[in-house]
Formats: structure tokens, C-alpha cells, sequence
């Protein structure tokens, strides 16, 4: 029972979220392409273009929550916020323009952990290369980092 108050709850933010969107787009100094939403990300509110089509995924749904939750349902004037490291939400396009048929069923968390768990192997190869680099030079294999 719960689960589907949790969906009809998502649902009614959605229709707020396309209802504001569409009032703000004509008010916009910066007109947005045909097809395209522009959202703000972060406090400085970088201004983004995304799909319009990616406003009903499960992770711009977890974004707009999130930001429901900072605003208390009142976005600030000027557009659509979203509450997000710009760098994050930045993969998070390039994931979906990428694959988003095998990606658009994830939720925010599943790319949250996505995300760490990428940097944590970025971090590896990064101590790995090091390593490498020092069986290489034989002078700095004394040296103690």
C-alpha cells in the first residue's frame, strides 16, 4: 500500500515539476531548444539542456525529490533547480546519452554507487601506475613516498 502512495505522490511532483517548467521556459532569458528542458544545477545554477524525455526517468525523479526536499516543494524563481555537483550530473547525461535504454530504470542511488565505485577504481589504477613507475626506476624504489 505503501509503494503505491509512493507512486501516486511521485506522479502529482511530476505534473507540478512539468506545470512549473513550462511556465518558466517562456520567461527565460535563454530560450531552450525544441525538445529540451533547461535545469539549474547546484546554488551557483549552472544551466543545463536536457531531453525533455528524461524528465520521467527514476534518476531526474530521485534530483527533483531531492530538491523538493531542500525547497520544501517551492522551486526558486527562474527555473528548474536541482540539487546536484554539477560534475555528477554532468556523468550522469553523458551515461544516459551513452546507453539510456540498458540505464533508464536505475534510480539516483544506483549512480550514486555507480559513480563511487568508479572513482574508487580510478584510485586504484592511479596507486597501480604509481607502483609501476617506481618498479621502473630503480632510484626511487629507496625513495619512501
Amino acid at each position: 500500500m505503501e509503494k503505491i502512495w509512493q507512486i501516486v505522490n511521485q506522479k502529482h511532483m511530476m505534473r507540478q515539476w512539468r506545470a512549473l517548467i513550462l511556465r518558466t521556459s517562456d520567461a527565460s532569458s535563454h530560450p531552450t531548444r525544441q525538445g529540451y528542458v533547461a535545469v539549474y544545477v547546484e546554488f551557483d545554477r549552472r544551466r543545463f539542456e536536457i531531453l525533455a524525455r528524461y524528465i520521467n526517468l527514476q534518476v531526474i525523479a530521485g534530483f527533483l525529490e531531492k530538491a523538493e526536499e531542500q525547497f520544501g516543494g517551492a522551486q526558486p524563481s527562474g527555473g528548474l533547480s536541482l540539487l546536484c555537483e554539477p560534475l555528477f550530473f554532468t556523468w550522469v547525461l553523458q551515461l544516459l546519452g551513452r546507453d539510456e535504454s540498458r540505464i533508464r530504470g536505475l534510480e539516483l542511488e544506483a549512480f550514486y554507487r555507480l559513480y563511487a565505485h568508479l572513482a574508487s577504481a580510478r584510485q586504484c589504477s592511479t596507486s597501480m601506475a604509481t607502483i609501476r613507475l617506481f618498479q621502473s626506476f630503480p632510484v626511487l624504489q629507496t625513495t619512501r613516498v
